[in-house]
């Protein structure tokens, strides 16, 4: 199968569809709807597959997450437009008016202009190959902190196939800490998440509790660093970090 592949965020505008392909399309629409069922279900497959490899966990499919998936693509087929906001929202509000509670959302998308014959397998090969392939897709893929997905693929003409691959964590997950001072001294905490960084000064016996969606490191002058990326309560003693039973 030959074509245009594209994965980005970009406008794409499609081609005008004359009323006798119209006809044509309606005629192939049941035969492309299972092809389409096929599709999406291997990307999931195919992508827990890969983390597997990856000793992550796998992702388990959720409801709104696939429709939030099934209704971006299917935008993107009907309106020829094409990127993360091709609809004007991003990715977490599609998700949130889908009745996600999310923590984290992530997005990869593709498309695939076809100029011969399409098939599932020709479809699936070229889709995830692409995203693993990608650096900032693939970042998608293997982040850790991810438990969800939802994917979807939809065309409106039998030529070009749009994809659309979630990543989620429901808010329901979040990583909860308490953090205690058991020193006799103030101790400045710093927070790492998700690349950013944050410094608390916490007085002898204080504590300290938070919520992170993003795996957390923590660091003290002189003590190593501790990363967290469950739910746990770490002490501060005068020899260092601990995990409290």
């Amino acid at each position: 199968m030959r074509g245009w592949l594209v994965f980005g965020c970009l406008l794409f505008v499609g081609p005008l569809v004359a009323q006798e392909e119209s006809t044509a399309v309606s005629v192939e629409s049941e035969s492309d709807s299972e092809m389409v069922a096929e599709v999406e279900k291997a990307i999931v497959k195919q992508i827990n597959d890969y983390r597997k490899k990856k000793e992550l966990s796998q992702l388990a499919v959720n409801d709104e997450l696939q429709e939030t998936a099934k209704k971006f693509a299917e935008f993107m087929a009907e309106s020829g437009k094409y990127g993360h906001r091709a609809d004007g929202n991003t990715p977490a509000e599609r998700a949130k008016a889908a009745g996600y509670e999310y923590c984290v959302v992530r997005e990869n998308i593709a498309y695939r202009t076809n100029t011969g014959e399409v098939t599932a397998k020709s479809l699936i090969d070229i889709f995830v190959q692409g995203w693993i392939d990608s650096p900032p897709h693939h970042e998608n893929i293997v982040a850790k902190h991810i438990t969800q997905t939802g994917a979807a693929v939809a065309t409106a003409d039998q030529t070009t196939y749009y994809a659309v691959h979630l990543f989620g964590r429901p808010k329901s997950a979040q990583i909860e800490i308490s953090v205690l001072n058991r020193s006799g001294k103030v101790q400045t905490l710093s927070i790492e998440t998700n690349e950013s960084v944050d410094e608390i000064e916490m007085p002898p016996r204080t504590t300290v509790s938070m919520k992170r969606c993003f795996p957390t490191t923590f660091r003290v002058d002189g003590l190593e660093a501790e990363q967290v990326d469950e739910s746990v309560e770490l002490v501060l003693t005068k020899k260092g970090w601990e995990v409290a039973d």
